[in-house]
C-alpha cells in the first residue's frame, strides 16, 4: 500500500532545497502562524520532570477537562495521541464493508480505512462547483454498509459542509456511520460543530495540533456515542497521550483571548493572501474558511511542482496536491501564515515567474502578527 504524503516534512523538504530547517518558512502544513499559546512553555518546563513517571494511561484529567468545555460527558470523549491515532483506530470498530469518501480529501481517510479492512469507493466532488460537497448527490451513494469519511473544513479545498443538513442526513440514514473530521473548524469565526447534537451514528475527530500549534507534541480527541467511544478506548494503547501532551491540553484550554485572537488574525491574513494570490496572472484560487488556501494554475505553466522546485530555492516550502484523488499537477495549497511570511511567499512568486515587484500583489498584506 502506498503511504500517504503530508506537508510539514521539514527536514525533508530542508534538504531537498540545501537549506538547514530553520531557514525555510513551511507554509506546506497548516498549523497557527501565531504559535502555541504563550503559556504553553512554562508549562512544558514544568513538567518535564515528571517524565520519569507514567502519565494517566488514560488522560483521565485531561478527559473530564474536554467534556466540561464541550458540555458532555467524559464517556462520550477519548483523547489521543493526535487525531490521526484516532482516524487509524475507528474504521475496523464500525463495522461496515466500506468506506465512501469525497474526494478530493484528507489522503489518510482511504488509508486508514484500507488498513482496517473497508473497501473504499472514492465519491468525486466537481471542480466546476468549487469542490462543494453536494450532499444529496452523496446521499444517493448511501447503502448502510458504509462509514463515510468528511472534513469539516475539508482539506485541501476548505469547504465546511452545512452542519444541520448533515445532522439531518445521518439521521435518514442511521445504519450508515459518519466520521467527521473537524481538525479545522477552531480556525472558522462562528463555525457550528458537530460535537454538540451529535446523532448516535457519528464520531467527531477534533484536534488541538493544528489549532494551538503543538504538531511535534500530538494532541486529540474523539466525541461520539458512548458505546463506540468506549471500544474506541479500548483498542488504544494505554499511556498514548504522553504527560507533556496532558499537560499542555490542559493548559490551552484556558485561552480563551489566544482562541479569539488566533481566529481574527487568521480571517485577515487569509483573506488579504487570498486576495493578493488572485491577482497573480495563471492563479485560480478558491474560496476558504479555514487557515490554508487551494491554487490552482492555469494558462500556458500549469506545473505545481516546477513552482515547488523554484519555491525551495528561495526558502519557501509549499503543499502539492497532485497525491489528492480529483487533482492533479496543477494544484497546491498553501497554509496561512504571519503578514510578514506571507508577504515573502508573495515575493519569491513573482520572482518564480517572473514578475516585476511593481506589478501587483502583496501591498495590502499586514506584515506582523498581532502583540
Amino acid at each position: 500500500m502506498k503511504a500517504t504524503r503530508h506537508g510539514g516534512d521539514i527536514i525533508r523538504l530542508a534538504r531537498e532545497a540545501g537549506l538547514p530547517p530553520d531557514a525555510l518558512v513551511d507554509f506546506s502544513a497548516n498549523i497557527n502562524p501565531l504559535g502555541p499559546p504563550p503559556r504553553v512553555w512554562s508549562v512544558i518546563v514544568e513538567t518535564a520532570p515528571r517524565i520519569v513517571h507514567y502519565p494517566e494511561a488514560r488522560a483521565e484529567t485531561l478527559t473530564e477537562a474536554l467534556a466540561a468545555r464541550h458540555g458532555l460527558t467524559a464517556a462520550q470523549i477519548v483523547a489521543g495521541n493526535g487525531s490521526s491515532e484516532l482516524l487509524y483506530a475507528l474504521p475496523r470498530l464500525t463495522g461496515k464493508a466500506r468506506a465512501l469518501i469525497p474526494v478530493p480529501s484528507y489522503g489518510d481517510y482511504s488509508h486508514a480505512a484500507r488498513l482496517g479492512g473497508l473497501e473504499v469507493e472514492t465519491f468525486l466532488m466537481e471542480e466546476g462547483e468549487g469542490f462543494r460537497l453536494c450532499l444529496p448527490a452523496l446521499e444517493k451513494r448511501l447503502r448502510g454498509d458504509e462509514a463515510v469519511f468528511l472534513g469539516r473544513p475539508n482539506n485541501p479545498t476548505g469547504d465546511l459542509p452545512d452542519a444541520s443538513a448533515l445532522r439531518a442526513l445521518a439521521r435518514r440514514h442511521p445504519r450508515t456511520f459518519f466520521i467527521v473530521d473537524e481538525a479545522f473548524i477552531d480556525f472558522v469565526p462562528g463555525a457550528e460543530g458537530m460535537i454538540r447534537d451529535r446523532p448516535k451514528n457519528v464520531v467527531v475527530l477534533c484536534s488541538l495540533t493544528k489549532f494551538y500549534a503543538l504538531p511535534g507534541l500530538r494532541l486529540g480527541f474523539a466525541v461520539g456515542d458512548e458505546e463506540i467511544i468506549s471500544a474506541l478506548r479500548s483498542c488504544l494503547p494505554p499511556w498514548s497521550v504522553n504527560c507533556l501532551a496532558q499537560a499542555v491540553g490542559m493548559a490551552v484550554l484556558g485561552a480563551r483571548d489566544y482562541e479569539e485572537e488566533t481566529r481574527r488574525y487568521v480571517e485577515e491574513q487569509r483573506e488579504d493572501l487570498r486576495r493578493a494570490l488572485s491577482c497573480l496572472p495563471g492563479f485560480h484560487v478558491y474560496p476558504a474558511t479555514a487557515n490554508y488556501l487551494l491554487v490552482r494554475l492555469e494558462g500556458k505553466d500549469t506545473d505545481a511542482r516546477r513552482l515547488r522546485t523554484e519555491l525551495l530555492k528561495h526558502g519557501i516550502a509549499v503543499r502539492l496536491c497532485d497525491d489528492f484523488l480529483g487533482l492533479d499537477g496543477r494544484y497546491f495549497r498553501v497554509a496561512v501564515r504571519t503578514g510578514e511570511e506571507n508577504a515573502r511567499l508573495l515575493a519569491a512568486l513573482r520572482r518564480a515567474l517572473g514578475i516585476p515587484r511593481d506589478g501587483g500583489g502583496d501591498g495590502q498584506l499586514r506584515r506582523a502578527p498581532p502583540g
